[in-house]
């Protein structure tokens, strides 16, 4: 399992920007720090066409320190992405992801727990037309006990 450096050139930005800008993202707590962890095992990579971006693999070593230094569970985090596919195309999944942190944050939360918050969210959310404007689609999940169950067991928050 790889952790790629997402549209990042590295040859306009530092692996450990890179880094930081990864873990703001993914709303991790502590971006400098797995900014820092990450610039350590960060290689430059070539990709089709000529770009370059940079990629730290997934090793044990590069794991435990992003655990032990920053407190960020990065398989944890993985696995958890990995289990979100559910009933809504993948196409539509980043937008729901996006609403869930925005929705986050109009509720106070920050950093890990607006990601978890938003991770549930985007499993749960459905897709429809929007209400408010004409011919727009919006994001919905209802507050069922299975929903704020998740909330609790994975993200420790009460909705």
């Amino acid at each position: 399992m790889a952790l790629a450096a997402e549209s990042a050139l590295a040859q306009d930005m530092p692996a450990y920007e890179t880094g930081v800008r990864l873990a703001q993202r993914r709303g991790y707590d502590n971006a400098e720090c797995y900014g820092r962890v990450f610039a350590k095992h960060a290689v430059v990579v070539e990709k089709p066409g000529g770009r370059r971006s940079w990629f730290a693999a997934s090793t044990q070593a590069y794991n435990a320190e992003q655990q032990r230094r920053c407190g960020i569970d990065r398989l944890g985090d993985l696995r958890q992405r990995r289990q979100q596919p559910g009933p809504v195309t993948s196409q539509y999944r980043g937008g729901a992801y996006q609403a869930g942190l925005r929705i986050a944050a109009s509720r106070g939360y920050s950093g890990a727990v607006a990601a978890c918050f938003a991770r549930v969210f985007a499993n749960q959310a459905s897709v429809g037309p929007s209400p408010l404007r004409a011919g727009r689609m919006t994001w919905g999940a209802y507050l069922t006990p299975s929903i704020t169950g998740e909330m609790h067991r994975q993200c420790g928050i009460s909705v």
